[in-house]
């Protein structure tokens, strides 16, 4: 880890247009030069929202701007060809390409299902009523654009925890749905902001599902065949249950046989919440620094009366008897 520099190589506000894989590839030199060692680029894969969507709208994991999905066959950021182009390029130049995973859960689904669902009380999620009714909702994925090439994975209700909204009755709000998974209770081993934050939006992915977890661990290791991967940046690890990143990273790590740095946002300023979660994963990855972000917001607040300099150090953090 010594001497690491990772550059985030977009932000919310990333225009669109499918230009950002061939800027990356047109700044590799120059990154390099900078002292830039490692490269966080955003989600490749399709989202919901097509040439619009950030890449946080998860829709197919295996289309990387390759087929014709959600209104064109390129994400945001260019197509497939744009994309190994620009992780070709900072690994010619020995900078290191950090994918940005997004599990938690699934938008845009292609296909509505009839299911049973309990209302959940959406400021405590453990409060969840007793009486399950019938509703459609939007759970069935099948890419029908993709065809099966690369994985032939039906995504279904069984392959979801929960919901926002739903249909017949037409309703928002947090749903859980009933399956043969957690006797009716979200994933353990998440935040407990919200009661339990397993939930957050979208269809919400059931890790317990086999099937599920099979799938996502095939796509770890399908990724770095298709284009240059030296590590991964983990969306919304505090929504995911721990046993699934602690499992998964290893895996992926013994499949590919390689050095892989991984860093997880778990969004949470306190640093002995972060502490167990690192243990619960047994220590497979890292954690951005949260408090430290904090301070440097209200730093660039407070201008020059700012004691932030004063107080910390930027890191990656993990506990550990040695600070990286």
């Amino acid at each position: 880890m010594s001497g690491r520099t990772l550059l985030q190589f977009f932000h919310w506000y990333t225009p669109d247009g499918g230009k950002l894989w061939s800027e990356v590839a047109e700044k590799a030199h120059d990154l390099a030069d900078m002292g830039i060692t490692d490269v966080w680029l955003p989600p490749a894969y399709k989202g919901a929202s097509g040439t619009s969507s950030i890449g946080y709208d998860t829709y197919d994991l295996f289309d990387l701007g390759e087929f014709d999905q959600k209104g064109s066959i390129a994400t945001k950021y260019g197509d497939r060809t744009d994309l190994e182009r620009a992780t070709q390029s900072l690994s010619d130049v020995g900078v290191g390409v950090i994918h940005d995973v997004v599990f938690n859960h699934k938008m845009g689904a292609d296909e509505k299902e009839r299911v049973q669902v309990r209302r959940a009380n959406p400021d405590n999620r453990e409060e969840i009523e007793d009486e399950a009714f019938d509703a459609s909702a939007y759970t069935r994925f099948t890419f029908p654009g993709r065809g099966g090439q690369y994985s032939q994975f039906i995504w279904d209700m069984k392959c979801f925890s929960g919901v926002d909204h739903i249909e017949d009755p037409n309703e928002n709000g947090v749903f859980r749905l009933v399956n043969e998974y957690g006797n009716g209770e979200w994933n353990a081993e998440v935040d407990e902001e919200m009661g339990n934050f397993d939930y957050l939006m979208g269809s919400d992915v059931e890790f317990r599902n086999n099937a599920v977890y099979e799938e996502l661990k095939y796509w770890g290791r399908w990724l770095p065949d298709q284009v240059r991967c030296n590590g991964f940046r983990l969306d919304a690890a505090k929504h995911i249950p721990a046993w699934f990143f602690r499992d998964w990273v290893r895996h992926v790590r013994e499949a590919v046989d390689r050095e892989l740095f991984v860093v997880a946002e778990y969004w949470h300023p306190d640093m002995d919440v972060l502490a167990r979660y690192l243990d619960h994963v047994d220590q497979q990855l890292m954690l951005f620094d949260v408090a430290l972000h904090h301070r440097f917001f209200d730093a660039s607040k407070a201008g020059r009366t700012s004691t932030c300099g004063r107080s910390s150090t930027a890191r990656w953090w993990r506990r550990s008897p040695t600070m990286p």
